[in-house]
């Protein structure tokens, strides 16, 4: 028997119905059987009531964002990215956290895309040993730039994948996130093949209004199998825009999961 597919909620996103306190969200997921949260930023949080919420639920935060949208291919802003990173870290380590989210930010234009994909995998060896100091991951984010993300340098998984192997750390491995994948018109299986033992964490949304599994052009049963199939086993990180209330949405991804 196969074994249930883990979900994780984004609770900027769910879970509004139970007020502005991400804490109150943790607890509303908790209610309706999520255990595992995912955040974006940290500075303009109430993190105590993170942390109580957490702790009275027993649920954990799977990841945090490192702040700061910074054009990594340009190396002056590369101390300024580390600070970010040493701050997400320092929050992660408070909450339990062990993985904190970066994405290349946007490229440079009359710069060789090789040069500024250098000057990037600089950027995250350094994030990298920041990291292993604190105990944490830095996950690399694959975001699309035909709709959400446009001048992004690093919108191709395969780009991502290249950065991380540069990296050669294990305090940096790939977010999936398959919306945006799908948005740039990618197949998970060519993508992945190979390269599961360097993917920490996946995130959906359904196409092409990044909304909740089954309101759009997505078959999500063959997807998630899919990803089964790869050797995918962590857990599937909710980050949509429900289009109806969160419990309900929420119950409809639980209907897709518990019949792979």
């Amino acid at each position: 028997m196969s074994r249930p597919v883990p979900l994780s909620v984004n609770v900027e996103l769910l879970f509004k119905e139970a007020g502005d306190d991400l804490g109150e969200r943790i607890r509303a997921a908790a209610d309706h059987g999520v255990d595992v949260v995912e955040i974006w930023s940290h500075s303009d949080k109430d993190l105590e009531s993170i942390r109580k919420a957490l702790e009275a639920t027993g649920s954990s935060l799977h990841t945090l964002l490192v702040e700061g949208r910074l054009t990594l291919a340009d190396a002056r802003t590369h101390e300024e990215f580390l600070g970010h990173v040493r701050a997400a870290a320092e929050v992660a380590a408070r909450l339990g956290c062990t993985r904190i989210v970066t994405g290349s930010g946007v490229g440079l234009p009359y710069v060789k895309r090789a040069v500024q994909h250098g000057i990037l995998v600089d950027a995250l060896k350094a994030g990298a040993e920041i990291a292993a100091d604190h105990g944490v991951t830095i996950l690399l984010e694959n975001l699309n730039t035909r709709v959400d993300h446009p001048g992004t340098l690093f919108d191709t998984t395969a780009e991502c994948l290249a950065a991380v192997r540069e990296v050669d750390s294990p305090e940096l491995a790939l977010l999936y996130d398959l919306y945006h994948s799908l948005q740039m018109g990618e197949a998970p299986e060519r993508e992945l093949t190979g390269a599961m033992d360097l993917v920490s964490h996946v995130q959906i949304a359904d196409l092409p209004n990044r909304t909740e599994p089954g309101t759009g052009t997505v078959d999500w049963a063959a997807q998630l199998h899919g990803l089964r199939q790869l050797g995918y086993e962590g857990p599937i990180g909710l980050e949509y825009h429900p289009t109806i209330e969160s419990a309900a949405s929420l119950r409809s991804v639980q209907e897709v999961v518990a019949a792979l």
